[in-house]
């Protein structure tokens, strides 16, 4: 608005303030003025909301009417060393912890020194130069460096042979878009979900069958992967916990998802075939999940059985398509399927394409409109225009209206993953996923 010509305050909520200062910095924003309500205005009733603006109206006219004094010089990250010393080597990495995390560097697990030798260890798993810039990265727009994806790399545990699929998870991560922000920056519990494809998952041992998503020796290439993205986005990003990260209550799901599409006993092509990549492709996608479901079914051995578990259990009220969430042609509200093996081949084997499976769920998949309206019902101008007749309705008849939850049968994403039993799960995502290849690999 200010570079329009138009002056502008912002309003900010008690305990955003943090939060404020850090976003208008990496905006390129450092005298950002605003004035402060006691309350964030999310829950409150119109008469509460006018009245704390009203409170706020004398800081509005100040900072509309007087000029910004000049901004305190920000501290500069130094691209020194740093020097940890102590008695001993364990006492040298306890004390390096706690020092690092005391710099919000960690994400509360014990990290690994990222020691000159190992750094330059790390490098060796890609032939990038160290310097070369991989992408700004949301929301801080911080310089992502094949180094500094390296450091973070080792900290979480990784090997070299794991870099070259950070450097491209990075790439898959900014390809989301403008909502890449919201999946680092909001109140909801958002985290990204790491897909890998191709012949590297086996090269490597990333694991795609039983408890892939879980803790243990199977799991420890997804473990370190999720967790090393996880450090990216805090320490190249600046997604840090109550700076740009304001997660309400938060998610376990935030210290990293990582793993690989369970190909070999999958009966439909690869994830990324369908994205126009080679089935030899080794691939890196990023879903912006929200949140995750069980879906427990047992007891079901046909494709409608199946589909129909998934459809009910997918239907939690989104209809965020009758608001109008943001600008462009991108989904507000993408289902991600995944399967078990057992539940994809009942499927597959029944001759079922993946688009025959997206637009059964999609027809299946379906809540009331009174459900779906109840979060913007009191919001009546951000509803689509086209979707306002529902407004006239009483509540008996909104319930008798079914309506999906997404707006398209190609909202619906899906992998094969798991080992056996019939237990899926489905993620709820805030866009379309992006997809990156894996490439520059080194010779370790």
């Amino acid at each position: 608005m200010e570079k329009a010509g138009k002056p502008a305050v912002g309003l900010v909520a008690g305990g955003f303030e943090r939060n404020a200062m850090a976003t208008a910095r990496s905006f390129g924003l450092p005298e950002f003025r605003f004035a402060l309500v006691p309350e964030v205005m999310t829950g409150l009733a119109p008469q509460q909301i006018e009245q704390q603006v009203t409170d706020a109206l004398d800081r509005i006219v100040e900072v509309l009417t007087t000029h910004p004094q000049p901004a305190a010089s920000q501290e500069t990250t130094s691209t020194e060393r740093i020097n940890i010393e102590s008695t001993d080597s364990y006492a040298a990495v306890e004390k390096m912890n706690q020092q690092f995390l005391d710099l919000e560097w960690g994400d509360g697990f014990p990290l690994i020194p990222p020691t000159p030798e190992k750094v330059a260890r790390m490098l060796t798993g890609t032939t990038r130069k160290p310097d070369d810039l991989i992408t700004v990265l949301a929301p801080g727009s911080g310089l992502a460096t094949v180094e500094k994806i390296a450091v973070n790399a080792v900290m979480a545990g990784c090997e070299p042979v794991h870099l070259p699929i950070l450097i491209a998870a990075c790439e898959a991560y900014m390809g989301l878009g403008e909502r890449v922000r919201a999946l680092s920056m909001s109140t909801s519990p958002m985290a990204p979900l790491m897909v890998i494809n191709g012949p590297i998952t086996k090269e490597i041992g990333i694991n795609a069958k039983g408890c892939a998503m879980g803790p243990g020796l199977q799991s420890r290439h997804n473990i370190v992967l999720g967790r090393a993205f996880r450090l990216i986005m805090i320490n190249i990003g600046n997604c840090r916990p109550g700076r740009m990260d304001l997660d309400t209550i938060g998610s376990a799901r935030k210290f990293g998802m990582c793993v690989a599409e369970n190909e070999e006993q999958s009966p439909w092509d690869p994830y990324p075939i369908e994205k126009g990549y080679a089935k030899d492709a080794n691939t890196v996608t990023i879903f912006a999940t929200r949140d995750e479901i069980d879906v427990n079914d047992l007891n079901n051995w046909t494709p409608e059985g199946v589909l129909n578990s998934f459809s009910f259990y997918g239907a939690i009220p989104g209809g965020d398509y009758l608001e109008k969430i943001h600008a462009g042609d991108d989904p507000d509200f993408v289902l991600l399927l995944m399967f078990s093996p057992e539940h994809a081949n009942i499927c597959g084997s029944a001759g079922w394409s993946k688009k025959a499976v997206r637009e059964y769920v999609f027809q299946e998949c379906r809540a009331s409109a009174r459900r779906l309206l109840n979060k913007c019902r009191n919001a009546p101008d951000k509803i689509r225009l086209h979707w306002r007749w529902l407004l006239k309705l009483p509540d008996w008849e909104l319930e008798k209206i079914m309506l999906p939850v997404m707006e398209n049968a190609h909202d619906i994403e899906m992998v094969v993953v798991g080992g056996p039993a019939g237990k899926d799960l489905i993620y709820r995502s805030i866009c379309r996923p992006a997809t990156a290849l894996i490439k520059d690999r080194g010779t370790i």
